[in-house]
């Protein structure tokens, strides 16, 4: 028997390979083409089905250090103390601050916490004072816990 894709002896009743096999079969039956989405903006290929390239999407983070607590509020009604805890947390790593628990020194895991409770500043408080490294102190849980319940103080 000869293969149908190359045409050398096979003792498999169609093909010699799997290989040939498939390009014979995607000749037959060529794969659907990839649809190609662009920026609504600049006119870029935008990656899979985004509406946006990279560069122009509205949704990722820019500056936020001038930002106020108040337009945060606005912007994300229900969660605007995870917005702010993220922004902390992005802000921490950025830095050259330890990476592991101020008071005990665990670097398992640890959480950025604010020292200066989000409810204290006034709605009109730029982010780069709520997040600034003299009020953000990374601690691990246990650590954080007893910061939250007033067992600890930094």
């Amino acid at each position: 028997m000869k293969c149908l894709n190359c045409g050398a002896e096979t003792l498999n009743p169609k093909f010699c390979s799997t290989s040939c096999a498939a390009r014979y079969n995607n000749r037959l039956f060529p794969k659907r083409k990839r649809q190609q989405f662009f920026c609504k903006t600049c006119g870029a290929e935008a990656k899979y089905r985004r509406s946006y390239c990279e560069a122009c999407d509205p949704t990722k983070p820019r500056d936020f250090s001038a930002v106020t607590i108040a337009e945060i509020r606005q912007r994300a009604r229900y969660q605007a103390n995870a917005w702010i805890r993220q922004l902390a947390r992005r802000t921490y790593d950025a830095s050259d601050q330890p990476k592991c628990c101020s008071r005990c020194g665990y670097s398992k895991h640890f959480e950025v916490c604010h020292v200066r409770p989000i409810q204290d500043f006034p709605d009109d408080t730029p982010m780069s004072v709520v997040n600034s490294l003299d009020n953000l102190a990374a601690l691990c849980p246990n650590c954080h816990w007893e910061l939250d319940h007033g067992l600890l103080s930094l």
